[in-house]
């Protein structure tokens, strides 16, 4: 049984699905959280115009009289049953202002400037100090212009507490955090199932391999299920069996060989007795032989499986991990939006979409019966091109694109979206290597008699003449040890040579390397 513990690919793929459920989680409570904060102010602008409006109409005759007297009983009778109100304030042109407050009431010359510039033809709101409050605190104030037949007499002040709109918004937040709560430890125990039930096969996968390569052919996978991974589960153990089995035929060649060897040995006894030696080094020196093509035939089918996924998966893994990334960038600098949550859902599908388009690729690989078809050149590069943005913005790289209308072709379309993700990948590390200011990849896209060619160059200084003819070769590699496997372009190579026909080649030019490739635009063969 696979260790529950050493299951890391398990625990990358449950950290990041709980990493973006977490984030979009605390954007949905940020908006319902800004939303009941606004309906609450709209409750609060509702009071306090019904209120000024009440105090209008009351005291129309005693504004226009000015009768204060009658004015502050009323106003400090409107204040002992609204504990809510911190004060109230009827400010007439050109006299002093009648500031009422609980329990008290008293003339003002000049209004604080922060009160005096909401004075204006409409309504004013605003969340302020209160400039009459013997320590700081926040109030909601509001301004009602008074006008009778058309005339503007002044203007209502009213200052409301925020107490109680505290206290609604800590209730909605402590129920969104309940909420919230619940619901991320219900998803997170269901995302955590749901991470291995996709997982444990790929760590299946894994672990026969190890066995493999210790010599164990018996291996029993799980092909019950009824997609892509169960189909490679069951093509990997329909290789192991052919593997044992050939493994079961050798050996039993190699039984015959040396039952036939011994008896021509008794015969040669009899003629030179000093062939004995000649004999038992030739049948050590086979079964050496025989060892060595078992174990390169194993080790062979097993690493181009094995070497081949990791490849192809490598560049889609480093770009879900640049959005989560950018997402915490986002975060940080307050540009997390729902558009910009739609953008990175729809790159993270693309990428897990071509993830898995990936094994189909790798399952049909060697397969010479997959039908063509008519794909738009300009769309399958604009899809590498997005699925590589994020890799390219961090890393300063910018794009040209010089490409000729209707560029269509007759062949694999996902095959060619491996070739331009190859070389863009080369061409993106070479440009990183260099530390240049400016990082610029060109791509050229045009029509030449009956094919289709696009060229992809950069300037990061080219390729040395040492080692260009040697790049497309099988686990040819220029990077450290670790960070190349020297399949990529061997693999582009083969795409578009063997199953399509066209031509890849590479060549210097003034500031750096330039990769070319022609594929025929017919449904024939082609030369190539």
């Amino acid at each position: 049984m696979i260790s529950f513990f050493r299951q890391k690919l398990l625990y990358q793929v449950y950290a990041i699905i709980i990493i973006l459920m977490s984030l979009i989680m605390l954007l949905i409570g940020y908006l319902v959280l800004q939303e009941q904060e606004q309906t609450i102010l709209s409750v609060m602008q509702t009071q306090a115009q019904t209120l000024a409006k009440s105090i209008e109409l009351v005291s129309a005759d005693a504004m226009v009289t000015d009768d204060q007297s009658f004015l502050v009983e009323h106003n400090l009778n409107v204040l002992a049953h609204s504990p809510s109100i911190r004060f109230i304030i009827i400010s007439k042109n050109g006299q002093d202002a009648l500031l009422t407050r609980q329990g008290e009431w008293r003339l003002i010359q000049k209004l604080p400037a922060s009160i005096q510039k909401l004075e204006g033809a409409t309504e004013q709101e605003v969340i302020l100090n209160d400039p009459y409050a013997k320590k700081p605190e926040k109030i909601y104030y509001y301004t009602y212009p008074l006008n009778f037949d058309g005339i503007s007499w002044g203007w209502i002040h009213l200052g409301f507490s925020l107490e109680s709109l505290d206290d609604a918004y800590n209730a909605i937040y402590s129920e969104i955090m309940m909420i919230f709560f619940i619901v991320f430890i219900i998803l997170s125990i269901a995302i955590f199932f749901l991470s291995r039930y996709i997982v444990q096969p790929i760590i299946a996968l894994s672990h026969a391999s190890k066995k493999m390569a210790q010599g164990d052919m018996q291996i029993t996978l799980d092909s019950t299920r009824q997609d892509e991974i169960g189909e490679l589960t069951r093509n990997f153990s329909a290789m192991a069996e052919s593997l044992s089995q050939s493994q079961r035929e050798l050996k039993n060649s190699n039984f015959i060989l040396e039952q036939k060897v011994e008896e021509r040995t008794r015969e040669l006894e009899e003629i030179n007795h000093t062939l004995d030696e000649r004999v038992r080094i030739e049948i050590a020196h086979r079964r050496e032989q025989e060892q060595i093509l078992i174990q390169q035939s194993r080790f062979a089918a097993m690493g181009e499986m094995i070497g081949n996924i990791a490849h192809q998966w490598r560049q889609p893994l480093n770009a879900l991990s640049l959005l989560l990334q950018n997402i915490e960038n986002a975060y940080d600098t307050g540009r997390l939006d729902q558009a910009f949550i739609n953008r990175v859902i729809e790159k993270g599908t693309m990428l897990t979409t071509a993830m898995s388009t990936t094994i189909d690729d790798f399952r049909n690989f060697f397969k010479p019966n997959r039908s063509k078809e008519l794909f738009d050149v300009s769309a399958q590069l604009n899809t590498v091109l997005l699925m590589m943005s994020a890799s390219f913005n961090d890393n300063r790289i910018e794009t040209e694109l010089d490409l000729e209308p209707n560029l269509k072709v007759t062949g694999f379309a996902n095959e060619f979206s491996q070739v331009l993700l190859n070389i863009l990948n080369n061409a993106k590390e070479a440009l990183v290597e260099m530390q240049k200011d400016r990082r610029l990849i060109r791509i050229h896209g045009y029509q030449q008699g009956n094919h289709m060619c696009v060229e992809i160059s950069d300037n990061a200084g080219g390729i040395s003449e040492k080692v260009i003819d040697k790049i497309f070769d099988p686990y040819f590699t220029t990077k450290d040890e670790g960070k190349g496997t020297g399949i990529g372009l061997y693999m582009s190579k083969v795409i578009v040579e063997t199953n399509m026909h066209g031509k890849l080649s590479v060549r210097n030019d003034q500031n750096g390397a330039t990769f070319m490739v022609c594929l025929p635009q017919s449904n024939e063969q082609g030369t190539k």
